[in-house]
């Protein structure tokens, strides 16, 4: 597919490519652009090469030290950034949970992972079964995270479902997002969530053949009856791979026993042959999503894959529009690894969803802040509807008093005295308006002194928060004073509550039985220290934000001083919006947070 070179921001190499449904729903996007693609099957990378003329196809195997050296040398040659692939991996269960990534049937994850580290991409994307993220509790994911880090990348990774985008299937695939410059989050039923389209949307235009009917190129012989179905047809004058299997005749007298959108269970019990599944000899319903497209989706004694009226299972060309391919995208090669082509690919509109979650990251401001008093920003944001995800801050305390170091003459200690802006401030005034722009689901954390912890608490459960701990800041350098008459003060604490009517984020590692509420780091010390006198730990506030939050989400500090609750949200993926009242903590935050990006 040909494209102006303007607009190309990623230079993609595909790995395991297939025939390149992963490139081609990114290359509908005009920042992308395949210029390599790599695969064992032939017939693949033939049909890869007609529809992208452009890209540079390489056959061969991976783990083939030649064809890795010729992958290598081809990419830094065409200048890719952003590699992306599924590569195969059988090892992800409990059998394997032993030797992790080192199960010699997880090698081409590795091999994956070697050219990653070789490139060094800007963006990489893993794409993969259901199960990898889902198998041991996890445990897996956590070992690719790790690996993924320890190469430099901050990744997000969860589940997607391709009917939650358009996709007439419903098919689940594990997604993971890598990238240099801080996590993308995954795409979101939210933010990129389209209308249900259905069987009868995608192929009800093809329902002209029986069995063994059909060929390669013809005509179409209805004209489109959906708006998936234009949009697919656009740019086809012609129908390709609209050819239907020749079923043997004991297939076919089943077929004519099974009614309309039913299955297996219509058949007599001496019918049902050695499918264990129910699924089996099913046909597919006209008004719901197709289960998951395989490779034999040829074959009806292979699952729910007949179509829903006709005496015959669905075409290739059928199986493609449930896949979400075009019509102009032709595939080439015999019967069965066309079927292989169409059953293994990415469904093009879900990896258009997934180029569009990586473009959002960095098109997006990743973050607004305000030179303004808090409660009456507050006030103006509810008013304007504003909402956020979750709300990290530490907010005056109300604890400073006169310096009483009067015989340390020589001495700038303030002691506790931290200046105007922490004397008479409302200590729960604000939180009514915070909460009203709390999501439900959201973190609410507050940093105070520990004589103000019972008002706080008191005042978010008024406002219909529920308290669920208090986080203990333990410093490992604490400053001593009065050490003959008090204990040193090694701590500070936090209120961590949520707002109910959603499940809260809680980000706890997989390789951990356990989190306590405790943390423990120096306090702010050398180029991290700035003229604020109340500054927190990054390396503290980091942990908070990963644990509580997601990447993508929003992040409201009220009170963001020095801006280090933003510069953690910016670093780890996150938006951020910070309010500061005193103009020489506001320049700090600014620069801080400007040298983010």
């Amino acid at each position: 597919m040909s494209k102006s070179e303007e607009n190309v921001q990623y230079r993609i190499l595909d790995l395991f490519s297939g025939a390149g449904g992963f490139s081609l729903g990114l290359e509908l996007l005009p920042n992308f652009k395949t210029v390599v693609a790599n695969d064992i099957m032939n017939d693949a990378l033939t049909t890869l090469g007609a529809n992208f003329p452009e890209c540079e196809t390489i056959l061969g195997d991976i783990s083939d030290k030649s064809i890795r050296t010729k992958i290598v040398e081809i990419s830094r040659a065409k200048k890719v950034n952003m590699i992306i692939g599924g590569p195969p991996c059988q090892g992800f269960s409990n059998k394997g949970k032993k030797l992790g990534l080192n199960d010699p049937r997880n090698f081409l994850f590795r091999e994956y992972l070697k050219i990653v580290e070789t490139l060094q991409p800007e963006v990489f994307v893993i794409e993969n079964v259901k199960a990898m993220s889902t198998s041991t509790n996890g445990w897996f994911m956590d070992q690719i995270l790790t690996t993924v880090k320890e190469l430099g990348y901050e990744a997000s990774s969860g589940i997607l479902t391709a009917s939650d985008f358009g996709v007439p299937q419903s098919r689940q695939r594990t997604f993971i997002i890598a990238s240099k410059k801080g996590p993308i989050a995954l795409p979101t039923v939210e933010k990129y969530g389209k209308p249900r389209t259905t069987v009868k949307d995608a192929i009800s235009d093809l329902s002209f053949l029986e069995s063994g009917e059909g060929s390669d190129v013809q005509p179409y012989k209805y004209k489109p009856k959906s708006d998936y179905q234009r949009e697919l047809r656009a740019s086809s004058t012609e129908l390709f791979n609209h050819k239907a299997t020749n079923h043997a005749p004991i297939a076919l007298q089943k077929l004519k026993l099974i009614p309309a959108e039913q299955g297996k269970s219509s058949l007599p019990a001496e019918m049902h042959g050695k499918q264990k599944f129910k699924t089996t000899w099913g046909r597919l319903k006209w008004d719901q999503q197709s289960p998951t497209i395989d490779t034999r989706f040829d074959t009806p004694s292979n699952g729910t894959n007949s179509h829903p009226t006709l005496m015959r299972s669905i075409t290739p060309r059928e199986a493609a529009r449930i896949q979400s391919f075009p019509d102009s995208f032709v595939f080439q090669g015999s019967k069965t690894n066309i079927g292989k082509q169409i059953g293994n690919a990415v469904p093009p509109l879900l990896a258009k969803v997934v180029g569009l979650a990586i473009l959002d990251m960095y098109q997006v401001v990743p973050y607004e802040i305000y030179n303004v008093d808090a409660t009456k920003k507050l006030e103006d944001l509810e008013r304007e509807g504003v909402q956020v995800d979750h709300i990290i801050t530490d907010p005056p305390y109300n604890i400073s008093k006169k310096n009483n170091f009067a015989t340390m003459t020589t001495s700038n200690r303030k002691g506790v005295d931290f200046g105007q802006w922490d004397k008479g401030f409302d200590l729960t005034g604000w939180i009514r308006t915070a909460s009203a722009l709390l999501k439900p689901g959201g973190t609410f954390i507050i940093f105070n002194s520990y004589r103000n912890l019972t008002p706080i608490i008191e005042e978010l459960e008024i406002n219909g928060l529920e308290v669920k701990d208090l986080i203990r800041w333990v410093k490992t350098n604490p400053m001593p004073r009065n050490t003959n008459r008090r204990y040193v003060q090694d701590s500070e604490y936090a209120i961590w509550a949520i707002k109910p009517g959603k499940p809260w984020v809680f980000n706890k590692p997989k390789s951990e039985n356990y989190l306590r509420a405790q943390f423990s780091s120096s306090t702010v010390a050398g180029l991290e220290r700035t003229t604020h006198p109340t500054q927190k730990s990054l390396k503290l506030i980091k942990e908070l934000v990963s644990i509580h939050t997601n990447a993508g989400q929003v992040v409201l500090d009220p009170f963001m001083g020095s801006g280090t609750t933003g510069v953690a949200a910016n670093s780890l993926g996150r938006r951020f919006i910070g309010i500061e009242l005193e103009k020489e903590y506001f320049q700090i935050a600014k620069k801080r947070l400007d040298s983010i990006k």
